[in-house]
């Protein structure tokens, strides 16, 4: 956690940590870690100053060939229930997929390609990209 005692430019900051205007997710949330600030805030920085993310920790977006979400035959039925447990209008929250993978110890494109075997859509980026 970054102690500044000056003001935050979280533009600079995004601009600063993409490069052609495109910036991963992975390295969003390193940012805002590093600087303690909201990501819905980064998301819409980002936004503003038309920085494109790509390589969704989901797999959702941002890959070259479209989603990148690896194949799934079964889902165990822990995670099935922990997905169930946390569906908010028929999808899952991005940050509940992320939590679901941390509880389970599990990667979040397990999550993801669990979801996708359940015919789940996840929503609320927590970036604001959906």
């Amino acid at each position: 956690m970054s102690n500044r005692s000056d003001k935050l430019d979280i533009v600079e900051i995004m601009k600063n940590a993409s490069a052609d205007d495109r910036i991963p997710c992975a390295k969003v949330f390193e940012v805002i870690k590093e600087y303690t600030f909201f990501p819905d805030i980064a998301g819409f920085t980002l936004t503003q100053n038309k920085i494109k993310l790509t390589f969704c920790q989901l797999g959702l977006f941002g890959y070259p060939e479209g989603k990148n979400i690896p194949e799934c035959e079964s889902v165990s039925e822990e995670l099935e229930d922990k997905i169930f447990d946390r569906i908010e209008d028929d999808k899952l929250p991005c940050a509940a997929a992320w939590n679901i993978a941390a509880e389970l110890k599990i990667t979040k494109l397990e999550v993801t390609s669990a979801c996708e075997k359940l015919g789940i859509k996840i929503n609320k980026c927590q970036l604001g990209a959906f």
